[in-house]
């Protein structure tokens, strides 16, 4: 009854829900200064469970989350039945190069920490920028751990993450133009001591946060990364990009 009366409210859904404060801020991040219209079409590339499309689904905005999991795509279609009940809101299990969307049909590409694990990534960027409208945005992060310093901690996140690749800015860069991408703004986040400190805990630990803790945290983490503003490496990478017109 009371979450029903908070997603009336439209208090609900919130990215305050997430368990992972890093989370919380790569979305905040990634998403700033970004105008999400009603009339846009969105992709989001790996959407995983998918909690990330219910905010961009509550702006009015036609969303598709895609995933080559069957089960995040369930976890994502049970979350959207709670939370974005009457929103223009699909899953769909498919990757990308099999996902049969038309040339140009979205306005904005999103893609949460996904392309550090595609094998076949440069095949998936020539796809994202055929389903670009013109003027289209991509908007993109992606690993770095430029930050971590311990080869034991990196070793164990690929590990347990199916990471393939970390990538520096130059490398992103190079491979967003590489593809067609110009006006790319790439920037580091989580770049100070105690963003570090709390992801090598959050490998060693499996990235579980107390529910209410998480806060503290989350305002730790702003507070570092604003002191930090002007170190040149970060845990994540957040890169936006246009498709020419």
């Amino acid at each position: 009854m009371l979450k029903q009366w908070l997603i009336d409210m439209g208090l609900l859904p919130s990215r305050f829900m997430w368990p992972n404060p890093f989370k919380i801020i790569e979305y905040e991040e990634l998403l700033r200064g970004v105008d999400v219209r009603p009339t846009d079409a969105i992709l989001d590339l790996g959407c995983g469970a998918g909690p990330q499309d219910l905010l961009l689904a509550s702006e009015g905005a036609r969303v598709i989350g895609i995933d080559i999991s069957e089960a995040q795509i369930a976890r994502a279609r049970a979350l959207a039945a709670t939370y974005a009940r009457g929103r223009n809101l699909e899953y769909r299990c498919t990757p990308l190069e099999r996902a049969g969307f038309a040339r140009h049909e979205f306005d904005k590409v999103v893609s949460f920490s996904v392309l550090e694990h595609i094998g076949n990534r440069e095949q998936v960027l020539r796809v994202i920028a055929d389903v670009l409208k013109p003027g289209g945005m991509l908007l993109m992060s992606v690993d770095s751990l430029a930050t971590i310093t311990d080869p034991s901690l990196i070793r164990r996140h690929r590990s347990d993450h199916a990471v393939l690749m970390y990538f520096t800015i130059l490398e992103l860069r190079s491979m967003l133009q590489l593809h067609g991408f110009a006006d790319i703004r790439i920037r580091p986040i989580f770049r100070g001591p105690y963003a570090k400190r709390l992801f090598e805990a959050g490998i060693e630990g499996e990235f579980r946060y107390h529910r209410y803790r998480k806060f503290g945290a989350l305002a730790r983490l702003k507070v570092d990364d604003y002191l930090h503003r002007d170190a040149e490496q970060g845990m994540f990478l957040c890169a936006t990009g246009l498709k020419p017109q």
